[in-house]
């Protein structure tokens, strides 16, 4: 009697599961309506999963009908992800030698991390052409710069929503650039890479939660496909984003920019929150001008953050 009444209960969670998934599903389809169903769509992979248990559940409990809309629910879900998922071959003809590789990071080092000096040993281990540090603080700048032999040229924007850049090789310019009045401010530096103008963007977009500070943060992705725009010469932009490339905002920030995600093809790694892997998202990204193509891109090791490191490595097309 009661195996039979657990059994009845599984299988009503699993019905309401599958529903529930798929409202979610279908709203984060919604984002641009409004900012709570934009939030929905960062979960895709969670979806993805969660949607291959059910159809296991149910198939066990003889609902094939359901089973069968869990299972379509996975398929939907999954269908985003398959670029990230699925990589490209690499010829002969493309292989790079470790000269002609940029090595691009991105950490949001949270500015409640109390101490730095792992990130520092990470950064000086990393052999990172350029890298953009989120939520440096001015106290923690001025204890990171000594630790930071290996790069010694840097811009750092310290307003809340700034941006730090840090490279091994000389500046040609460097300025902090406004996204959006009263919102984020990008830093970005121009170095000299082998006699080649790189130009760096760190960008650490406004968390989306509240229509005010949503609003805040599409405008300033809307600044960041003007600026890329303009460029002709090769652009980096990284930093964190706070959306995730399954968000319709992020989708149409690329296509309209011109600019691609260097993770394509390279696994669907997460970023944040760097302590709770299964809610894990990726919302930290390193995005690339046509100028450049991504050779390899992988996620670093936890370092007191919230963040992850994000890791891209990418040459000048021929």
């Amino acid at each position: 009697m009661f195996l039979r009444a657990l059994l009845r209960s599984i299988r009503k969670l699993a019905i309401a599961g599958t529903v529930a998934l798929w409202l979610a599903l279908l709203g984060g389809l919604l984002g641009r309506l409004a900012w709570p169903f934009d939030l929905l769509a960062h979960f895709r992979v969670q979806y993805a999963a969660l949607f291959i248990l059910l159809a296991c559940v149910l198939l066990a409990c003889r609902r094939y009908w359901v089973a069968a809309a869990a299972a379509l629910g996975c398929l939907v879900s999954a269908v985003p992800l398959m670029p990230y998922i699925l990589s490209e071959p690499v010829s002969a003809a493309n292989a790079t030698t470790r000269e002609e590789t940029f090595r691009l990071m991105s950490l949001n080092v949270w500015f409640r991390n109390p101490d730095l000096t792992d990130t520092a040993q990470y950064l000086e281990q990393s052999q990172a052409d350029a890298v953009v540090l989120l939520e440096l603080t001015p106290p923690q700048a001025n204890k990171l710069v000594p630790l930071l032999p290996s790069y010694p040229y840097y811009h750092i924007e310290p307003s809340r929503m700034g941006a730090a850049v840090f490279t091994k090789w000389p500046v040609l310019s460097a300025e902090s650039v406004p996204l959006a009045a009263d919102g984020a401010v990008a830093a970005r530096l121009t170095l000299d890479w082998r006699g080649t103008p790189v130009t760096v963007l760190g960008v650490h977009l406004n968390w989306p939660l509240g229509p005010r500070n949503a609003r805040f943060r599409n405008e300033e992705l809307a600044a960041v496909v003007s600026f890329s725009k303009a460029q002709r010469g090769p652009l980096l932009v990284a930093g964190d984003f706070n959306l995730t490339p399954w968000s319709e905002y992020f989708s149409d920030a690329l296509q309209e920019s011109g600019l691609h995600d260097a993770a394509r093809g390279f696994g669907l790694t997460r970023s944040w929150p760097a302590q709770f892997a299964p809610v894990g998202i990726r919302i930290d990204h390193c995005l690339l001008s046509p100028h450049w193509r991504s050779v390899a891109s992988h996620i670093g090791p936890f370092l007191g953050s919230d963040h992850l490191p994000v890791v891209a490595d990418v040459v000048l097309r021929k």
